[in-house]
């Protein structure tokens, strides 16, 4: 199975590829008047506005440092969530977006101790261990329903 590795957090996580439309790099964003702590602000992605999360606040409760190897990674978050068939797409800003790895399921393992809801299992990757994302787990209930909402009105 083929996912994309990147940093957050200090740690280094996957998501698995299928949910990932492209990585692009930082963007000014424009805030978001209101918005919980956790939206970075939004970005114009192929001339619609796209609301950016931060994995670092979501995965540790601090922002992300914009370094030059910081990057928005635009994922769909239910893939076919949608009627008319249009990606609901959501970026999500991670420090370091590594490369694509793939894993044979059975190197997945369980994290062998009690775990974030949202860590579906660990696996190593050169050297390094890794934890795969159920992403589905990790962002907030209200962001996804008014992410599709948004669309929907769009």
């Amino acid at each position: 199975m083929l996912f994309v590795a990147f940093k957050a957090a200090g740690t280094r996580f996957a998501l698995p590829a299928r949910m990932v439309e492209e990585v692009t790099p930082l963007v000014t964003l424009a805030p978001l008047a209101g918005a919980p702590g956790y939206v970075a602000g939004v970005m114009n992605h192929r001339g619609r506005p796209l609301p950016v999360a931060d994995m670092n606040v979501l995965l540790a409760g601090k922002p992300s440092r914009p370094w030059a190897s910081t990057r928005i990674v635009v994922v769909e978050p239910r893939p076919g969530a949608r009627a008319d068939g249009r990606p609901a797409l959501l970026g999500l800003m991670a420090e370091r977006v590594f490369k694509t790895v793939e894993l044979d399921e059975a190197d997945i393992s369980a994290p062998g101790a009690p775990a974030a809801p949202y860590i579906r299992g660990v696996a190593e990757q050169e050297g390094e261990l890794v934890q795969i994302l159920e992403l589905g787990a990790i962002l907030p209930a209200e962001l996804l329903e008014r992410l599709l909402a948004g669309l929907e009105a769009a």
